[in-house]
């Protein structure tokens, strides 16, 4: 069950993210937008219990990172 949750969720960031490179290459997405985007994806990784674990930790590195980067590109 747990190796299908991960699955799932890999496939939803990988999808949003990929649809906001998307959007903001046809300049419908803008900085704002993708600022409270990113928001959005982080707060549940902020959540108490969540913030000290190591691995959520990372993960929200490599989401500051790529949403960094899709503001870069747009």
């Amino acid at each position: 069950m747990l190796e299908a949750q991960q699955a799932l969720d890999v496939a939803a960031f990988n999808g949003i993210l990929s649809l906001a490179i998307v959007l903001r290459k046809r300049k419908l997405l803008t900085d704002a937008e993708t600022k409270s985007l990113h928001d959005i994806m982080s707060q549940p990784l902020s959540l108490a219990g969540n913030a000290d674990n190591p691995v959520v930790q990372d993960a929200q590195q490599n989401l500051d990172q790529l949403f960094a980067l899709i503001v870069e590109r747009g």
